[in-house]
């Protein structure tokens, strides 16, 4: 008994499905009948119209002999690099050790966290976060999340 592999007769190879699913076919976008035409016809001329004019097919690269692999991204460091900024101090642009504070960062990056309007959607949604915290499926993290907000 064979089991397993690609076998050419099966059913599911032969059933017209576009591998890549959506509403296409393995021979291209399938016709669509349209009703409610305004002339008697309309909708026959429609379908004829329309196996008349097939979909575009794919573009195909015209760039011969484009290798992908050849493209050189750059690699990305880690904690342990040496810095990229040797004369800059690694705390700039915090509010501690050396360096210049966050008075330095641009105007335009800013943490504002709008606490009251936070407090006020915190209010209202904590009764169903609480209803799911409860929930026997729900995960510890979350809990703790809800539990974390309530002592707030």
């Amino acid at each position: 008994m064979v089991s397993g592999g690609y076998r050419p007769t099966a059913g599911q190879n032969n059933t017209g499905v576009s591998a890549t699913g959506g509403a296409g076919s393995k021979d291209g976008q399938p016709n669509r009948y349209q009703s409610g035409g305004g002339v008697y016809g309309a909708s026959k001329a429609l379908n004829m119209q329309q196996q008349g004019a097939p979909m575009a097919q794919a573009p195909v690269p015209t760039e011969p002999g484009l290798d992908l692999s050849s493209i050189q991204m750059p690699t990305l460091g880690t904690f342990n690099d040496p810095t990229n900024n040797p004369s800059e101090h690694i705390s700039a642009g915090s509010d501690f050790g050396p360096g210049p504070g966050s008075d330095a960062l641009p105007k335009n990056i800013s943490a504002n966290t709008r606490p009251d309007e936070n407090k006020m959607i915190i209010d209202k949604y904590m009764p169903d976060l609480a209803v799911a915290a409860s929930h026997p499926d729900a995960p510890d993290s979350f809990k703790r999340f809800v539990n974390y907000l309530a002592a707030k």
